[in-house]
């Protein structure tokens, strides 16, 4: 087994591992360092079934089932999120258009989603990348007198602002749901668990500030959100078909880009690791 770079500072190839992906506890504690080391894993040649996705999945932590898009996963096998534009018996078998703009999963929520596994099906000739975002080398490359302004400072994300803006082809927001996804603060320096690095947390579902005048808050966050979708801290995912790419939330952004899904399918597999409550990082000595 052997990992091979794919970006200047984060993502691996992961070489030399069975396309089902059953390893022993040698080589997956090998996989999991990885995994921290450089925030995404490419896996290439799989040839999963569902249950050995889930099982793999399962070895990095307890699997989070998307209970709000139920009828977006795997029938017989609730823990895989579907991603597709596919109708088979007149009906979607998976969500369309997910992931689109750049985001880490479950940062509206209270305790966000840690890490998302996303295995390819289907692919299209052309287009339908995905772009993922180095957040430790975003937060290193910020301005000194940027770090000092975020350091301790929590941002609001809001599914109840946003949504209409984010999901588009979906209803509106029942007033239950808007219960059930009330707004959340996070830390704008996070603190990874494992690795100890801080990186910028933030995403689509930002919208200002704690403590901050909300238009100050606001113009704030989309200078982070401008400055952090740089092409220096950006990988693409060119798909192919038995490709997976597992990332870890907590330090990266990710964006699903498009392509003609009138004349084309894409069918992709998720799997998606339960959270932890993100940490607030220890503000660093900053030069002035």
């Amino acid at each position: 087994m052997e990992f091979r770079p794919l970006h200047g500072t984060f993502g691996a190839e992961v070489v030399g591992v069975p396309p089902d992906l059953q390893v022993n506890d040698a080589e997956f504690r090998r996989i999991e360092e990885a995994w921290f080391k450089y925030s995404i894993l490419l896996f290439r040649g799989l040839t999963m079934t569902p249950d050995q996705h889930v099982a793999f999945t399962r070895r990095f932590g307890p699997l989070h089932i998307m209970k709000e898009h139920l009828n977006a996963t795997l029938p017989g096998w609730p823990e895989v999120f579907v991603v597709s534009n596919a109708i088979k018996d007149g009906k979607p078998i998976g969500l369309k258009r997910a992931g689109e703009g750049f985001h880490t999963d479950g940062e509206d929520k209270q305790i966000p989603n840690a890490g998302s596994f996303l295995y390819a099906i289907e692919v299209p000739p052309e287009r339908g990348d995905t772009l993922f975002v180095d957040m430790y080398s975003v937060y290193a490359a910020l301005p000194a007198d940027v770090k000092r302004q975020l350091a301790g400072k929590r941002a609001r994300f809001s599914r109840i602002d946003l949504h209409n803006v984010h999901y588009p082809l979906l209803p509106p927001l029942t007033e239950q749901q808007k219960l059930e996804r009330p707004d959340v603060y996070h830390p704008l320096l996070r603190r990874h668990p494992r690795s100890g690095r801080t990186s910028l947390y933030l995403g689509r579902w930002a919208c200002d500030i704690e403590g901050m005048p909300q238009a100050e808050g606001r113009a704030l966050i989309q200078y982070l959100v401008a400055f952090a979708q740089q092409p220096r801290f950006i990988f693409r995912q060119a798909w192919r078909v038995g490709d997976a790419v597992l990332w870890d939330n907590r330090c990266t952004q990710h964006c699903a880009t498009g392509f003609d899904d009138e004349r084309h399918v894409r069918i992709m597999y998720r799997t998606t690791l339960e959270g932890d409550v993100p940490l607030m990082a220890t503000p660093e000595p900053i030069a002035a």
